[in-house]
């Protein structure tokens, strides 16, 4: 039976009232759901003049009934729908056996017996009030209808009367048991209570306390019961909170969504990754400004060098225009200023009152009616590289995810800076590539043209060694010779004739060596082709 009641009201404890009021209204089903299936099975015996087939879709319904504790319904909305259903059943069974003349008028006073035990007074008083007018209604509109009469009237007229005893017998012994079980419960939960108390009074307080809170339970179980039902609107309270949150968690979850989406779709556009900076920009502001629902989204640039900032692109929303704004000197704003070197992010509510932003008052926040500032900064090489500041011109509180998007596109923008000064090097590299290649392929044709050279003077060299050896070497030698003959010759005729062939050789050397250095100084070839077969000079050097 624990099972029974686990698998369709295990949703509440056990040791709750709603488990208590849920229980109590499980068993009037089952019992309704008996009755019901009784009295088919007796109809044919007894020949009631309500339908068979009315008691059997009557336990049908309530058994599928059942299965709705199930779904995250309150207590009370469940009792109502019972109470109705078992309503609107004996409408149609008095309006089957003799209407206001009907044995089942007597069940109507199940319906304010129901509410008062399982809601509250209230509602008995409102089903009250709809079975009274139930009867009216019969009373009128059936007045004519004669009461039914038969052999068998006493008998259904017992076994409904019966019925209905037996009904209010178990719901109420069943109401009684829920009830002792819940004292029980309380009695349990305040006994744990005075245990707890025990550790700080001694004993006799503890028994004399323990005594006036027991004869105080006694006379007060309403109140408690008063304090148990607004307990439970608490938590109904505590529960719309909950949900209350939960919207708000996940409407924030769906903007970071948002978000996730529109950072995912910047960082893969083209424009970002190899566009130049000024469209990439125009891209992030313009996307900036619709993400945010804000009115201007802009882009400055930090110069150390002067200590000021520089816009470099400004979106306004208004107009969908794109704009370049003044620049901002640190000794002016030097609140500012601090807040960007401490690398810090500033979501100014309520910029002209905010510690950071109030000097902007009268030179940049008045003239251009911005009232919301959210300046998040950007880093290049790990250091300041600039602010991008989203201003609106009505007040307005930036929430977490507001910043947290702020700060992502900041990360973007020096992504741009980044792209952009890759493809500068990039773009350097590849035109030092281009010159490297050209002197390469100079010095080739350089290196070409002068092992050409190289060749051609050892060829020259060549050829002036051979002359050397053949040319210069053969007079030298015959001189050589001349001059040894004429200091072992005796003769005096033959001295002439040796003088003139000594003359001759000389003169040929000499001419030889002429030759030569007029074929260096002019450049000119000279070679082994030069000379004759009797190693001859020819004549066109």
């Amino acid at each position: 039976m624990n099972v029974f009641y686990q698998f369709f009201i295990g949703r509440f404890l056990p040791d709750d009232e709603e488990y208590s009021r849920a229980r109590l209204i499980v068993n009037f089903i089952i019992i309704s759901i008996a009755i019901s299936i009784g009295f088919a099975l007796l109809h044919h015996q007894f020949q009631f003049h309500i339908p068979q087939w009315l008691f059997v879709s009557f336990a049908e319904i309530l058994f599928l009934v059942l299965f709705l504790f199930r779904a995250p319904l309150s207590i009370s909305l469940l009792a109502h729908v019972i109470i109705g259903m078992v309503w609107s059943g004996f409408l149609i069974g008095i309006s089957y056996s003799g209407g206001i003349y009907s044995m089942v008028i007597p069940w109507l006073l199940l319906m304010p017996l129901m509410a008062n035990l399982l809601i509250h007074r209230k509602a008995a008083m409102i089903w009250m009030i709809l079975s009274a007018l139930s009867l009216i209604y019969f009373m009128f509109f059936f007045d004519s209808q004669p009461m039914m009469g038969d052999p068998k009237s006493s008998w259904r007229s017992l076994i409904g009367n019966m019925g209905l005893v037996i009904v209010i017998f178990l719901f109420t012994e069943s109401f009684s048991r829920s009830k002792a079980r819940l004292l029980q419960a309380l009695k349990v939960s305040n006994a744990d209570l005075f245990e707890q108390k025990e550790e700080v009074l001694t004993q006799n307080e503890e028994l004399t306390q323990q005594r006036d809170e027991i004869t105080i339970q006694r006379q007060h179980i309403e109140e408690q019961n008063v304090q148990l039902r607004k307990q439970f609107e608490q938590i109904e309270k505590t529960n719309a909170e909950l949900a209350l949150r939960a919207s708000e968690i996940f409407n924030r979850n769906a903007t970071l969504e948002e978000h996730w989406h529109t950072l995912l779709s910047i960082s893969k556009s083209r424009s970002v990754n190899f566009g130049d900076s000024v469209e990439a920009l125009r891209l992030v502001t313009q996307t900036a400004a619709q993400s945010l629902k804000t009115d201007r989204v802009s882009v400055w640039q930090y110069q150390p060098e002067s200590n000021s900032i520089k816009c470099l692109l400004l979106y306004e929303a208004a107009t969908n225009s794109f704009t370049q704004d003044e620049e901002l000197q640190g000794k002016e704003f030097p609140r500012y200023f601090e807040a960007l070197m401490k690398e810090e992010v500033i979501p100014a509510d309520e910029a002209e009152t905010d510690s950071y932003t109030f000097e902007f008052k009268e030179s940049y926040l008045r003239p251009r009616h911005i009232q919301s500032m959210l300046d998040t900064p950007y880093f290049l090489d790990g250091k300041l590289g600039g602010v991008i500041c989203c201003e609106h011109h009505e007040q307005r509180h930036w929430l977490p995810e507001d910043i947290i998007f702020a700060q992502a596109l900041s990360d973007i923008v020096s992504l741009i800076f980044r792209a952009t000064q890759r493809r500068q090097y990039e773009a350097r590299i590849r035109e030092q590539k281009k010159e490297i290649t050209r002197i390469n392929q100079s010095l080739e044709q350089r290196i070409k043209e002068r092992t050409q050279e190289l060749e051609t003077q050892n060829q020259q060299l060549a050829e002036y060694a051979f002359i050397n050896s053949h040319l210069l070497r053969a007079p030298l030698c015959r001189m050589l010779g001349l001059i040894h003959l004429i200091e072992v010759s005796d003769l005096k005729m033959k001295e002439m004739e040796l003088i003139n062939h000594l003359k001759k050789s000389g003169n040929e050397l000499d001419d030889v060596v002429k030759r030569i250095n007029k074929a260096i100084e002019n450049g000119d070839h000279f070679g082994r082709e030069h000379l004759d077969n009797n190693d001859n000079f020819t004549p066109n050097l």
